[in-house]
């Protein structure tokens, strides 16, 4: 089952971490688009504050950048 599951990522950390960012945007899409709630509203308001922004930025290019790093050292 493992095997299935790494092929189906191309044996690739830096695919599966693609995939996973593209799940996140369309879950923060559904969610705001479904946010009627004043309180679900806000919270998703003070996650996404600007102020947090860099710190997401920062995260996502490290986990980018040791996910590449894993894969580089078998390319020939």
């Amino acid at each position: 089952m493992w095997s299935k599951t790494k092929s189906w990522f191309g044996n690739s950390l830096t695919i599966l971490w693609a995939r996973i960012q593209v799940l996140a945007g369309l879950l923060a899409a559904f969610l705001m688009a479904l946010a009627t709630d004043p309180n679900v509203t806000g919270a998703i308001q003070v996650a996404l504050e600007p102020r947090f922004i860099p710190y997401y930025v920062i995260a996502i290019g490290l986990i980018t950048e040791i996910a590449r790093r894993r894969t580089i050292s078998r390319v020939p």
